[in-house]
């Protein structure tokens, strides 16, 4: 008894150690503000900020995930954060804590994959086994918890969602080591089991990463666990259901995902096709092992907007080069598959991590948070090698360098994250190391004007003003630069530039439509709508508008955009009905829409348009004509026009299929 606790408070000592030494190389960062996707996701989002204490709030923030990202554990976590009156180090901080929950996670998978995978050395008994592998455990998850890598995926904020998945993953993982090792004892393990599925679900609401969990329950089959069981039946049952789970993953591939999620239209807001990205990520998958095994600071970038699109197997060349190393990889691990089974796990874990994010899907080509799993593979696969070099070493060798490695990544981790506690220091940064990346000039344009309070006299206002006209000429810059600039120009009174507008309007008309040129439009006729903001050129928005129309014109958001223009800035009533009708007949299987953009135009006033609507609506759909909500809507729009028992002509309205054949 007394052994057995002296050894706990053994164990417990240097992995509390762990723990403090990681809180403190990712400390400064916690300092930082929000960046890119963070705004958009949460930080600028009502929803996720108007989370109460009842029911309906918290009801609100799943539908809009549901409907928008399909994430909504992530984004109600955020909820929480705001409810509780996070500030941004909070939410940092939340992440931090997920973070070093799944360090505690990986290191008891980490324990359980390196005895499988590791004999005893010679003249060591079990114990002194299980401790000496404990050691090199603790050591595997703390390089995996320090490396500088994680700094940008556990700061970022946005990347929760990356975080949530994997701990719902490692969980999962963890459940079904449990089932499998009582199974090789003869043991009922189908709660385990249960489990392990529960958690791959729960950890899909999180993100859809969480789906791979299976494939690594596959590996390590494998690798280490062999199918193996007491019973022989099992062991064939498991075969078998590996065989036909294979089978149906490749079917679903094949009939529904690439079909559904990779045809060229859905890359119509990329500047590349399915083949493009799955030739590109020849040369990315390279470079993540790189930063990897080697993460200096010079190397990652967090921007990768400007990277290079792979055209072909030689164009450029190392497309070819890391094909052939990629797939020279995966045959290292099949060939080493027995013999070195944790090095082949961990090769294959790297493949397995990046399975979807690799795929031909219209995804961006770089992140570096796609690395928050995948690097547990490559560490493994290093601790492995490490392992057997240093097997008849001095039995201190592995902890010497064990020792640097962390010693190694800790100082890299410290000044990444110094940089991350200060936002204009990081934005400098980016620019710095990636000066052609307008995503990073048009961060740090943003910091300029926050410090300039976008007043033109501040020495940081003009600043602002020549980094934003900086990213506008950067190649393959998005519209949001001169949205910028002019809603800058638009708040201080500050003269407008022509060419900030023909330079909008050349890109809504030649880049790809993407997220970034809706948020752009967006937002200019929001200020000019809602905030009366008249130093926003009308025709200029409503040439805005045109374009975008006319590039995508089944996409209902722009028709009901320019109709809330036409109705409340141009005061062009028919216009805005014609909008309206045209949104309507693109949303025709969706009464909500119906009833959403009626109750929409009731409460703001807007009677004529609204009766224009629900008009049509119960004219295309008559059972609607019986909806107490529709009815009760045409009823106050009725009534408040003086048109109430009357069948006064509405005029103004035209068939959607006429006005868009005059477009």
């Amino acid at each position: 008894m007394n052994t057995s606790s002296a050894s706990s408070r053994q164990g417990l000592f240097p992995l509390l150690f762990a723990l403090v030494v990681i809180t403190a190389v990712m400390w400064p960062a916690l300092s930082g503000s929000f960046i890119f996707d963070d705004y958009t996701m949460f930080a600028d989002n009502k929803v996720i900020q108007g989370v109460t204490w009842n029911w309906q709030s918290w009801h609100a923030v799943w539908l809009w995930a549901e409907q928008n990202i399909q994430r909504p554990l992530a984004m109600l976590s955020y909820s929480l954060n705001y409810v509780f009156g996070s500030s941004t180090w909070g939410f940092k901080a939340t992440n931090l804590a997920i973070h070093l929950f799944n360090t505690l996670l990986l290191l008891t998978l980490a324990k359980r994959l390196l005895l499988a995978g590791w004999q005893p050395r010679a003249n060591d008994d079990v114990a002194t086994h299980e401790r000496r592998t404990a050691k090199w455990a603790l050591l595997l998850a703390t390089a995996w918890a320090i490396h500088p890598l994680q700094v940008s995926t556990v700061m970022y904020v946005v990347q929760r969602m990356e975080l949530l998945g994997f701990t719902f993953t490692l969980l999962a993982l963890l459940a079904y080591w449990r089932a499998r090792q009582r199974q090789m004892t003869g043991q009922r393990d189908w709660t385990w089991l249960l489990a392990s599925i529960a958690l791959i679900a729960m950890g899909y609401t999180a993100k859809e990463t969480a789906a791979l969990t299976p494939g690594y329950m596959l590996l390590m089959e494998l690798t280490v666990l062999h199918f193996r069981a007491k019973n022989a039946t099992v062991e064939k049952i498991w075969k078998i259901a590996y065989a036909l789970g294979c089978i149906a993953a490749i079917v679903l591939l094949f009939s529904y995902v690439l079909p559904h999620y990779a045809p060229p239209s859905s890359f119509a807001g990329r500047n590349f096709n399915a083949w493009e990205r799955t030739l590109t990520q020849m040369r990315v998958l390279p470079m993540y092992i790189g930063w990897c095994v080697l993460p200096l600071p010079s190397l990652t970038h967090f921007y990768y907007d400007n990277y290079v699109v792979s055209t072909g197997w030689l164009h450029p060349a190392s497309t070819l080069v890391g094909g052939l190393f990629l797939l020279a990889l995966m045959g290292t691990a099949w060939k080493v598959r027995k013999g070195r089974p944790l090095l082949a796990l961990g090769i294959a874990w790297f493949f397995m991590a990046n399975a979807i994010t690799s795929a031909p899907l219209p995804l961006e080509l770089v992140f570096e948070h796609r690395n928050y799993p995948a690097l547990f593979g490559i560490l493994l696969a290093i601790t492995d090698l490490i392992w057997l070099a240093t097997r008849r070493a001095h039995p201190r060798m592995p902890a010497l360098l064990g020792g640097l490695l962390i010693v190694s990544l800790g100082f890299f981790t410290v000044l990444r994250s110094a940089t991350w506690g200060n936002p204009l220091q990081l934005a400098m940064t980016l620019v710095n190391d990636n000066p052609t990346s307008p995503r990073a000039s048009y961060d740090l344009a943003m910091r300029y004007m926050q410090l300039s309070r976008n007043d033109p006299k501040s020495p940081m206002y003009p600043r602002a003003v020549a980094e934003f006209e900086h990213t506008a000429s950067l190649p393959s810059s998005s519209p949001l630069a001169e949205q910028a600039l002019l809603l800058m120009a638009a708040s201080s009174g500050s003269p407008i530039k022509q060419k900030w507008w023909d330079g909008f309007l050349r890109k809504l008309e030649t880049r790809p439509i993407g997220p970034q040129e809706f948020i752009a439009l967006n937002a200019l006729a929001t200020k000019r709508v809602n905030d009366n903001a008249t130093a926003i050129d009308d025709h200029e928005l409503q040439r805005a508008f045109e374009i975008m129309i006319q590039r995508q014109p089944k996409r209902s958001t722009w028709h009901v955009q320019y109709a809330d223009l036409a109705s409340l800035v141009l005061h062009d009533g028919k216009l805005a009905k014609q909008q309206l009708l045209i949104a309507l007949e693109l949303e025709h299987d969706s009464p909500s829409f119906a009833k959403e953009l009626g109750r929409y135009l009731v409460n703001n006033e807007r009677y004529s348009e609204a009766l224009a609507v629900l008009t049509r609506v119960m004219e295309v759909d008559p059972p609607l004509t019986k909806d107490p909500e529709l009815s009760d809507l045409k009823a106050k729009a009725e009534t408040a026009l003086g048109l109430k028992g009357n069948h006064a002509q509405i005029e103004g309205i035209q068939s959607p299929s006429a006005v868009q054949d005059k477009r």
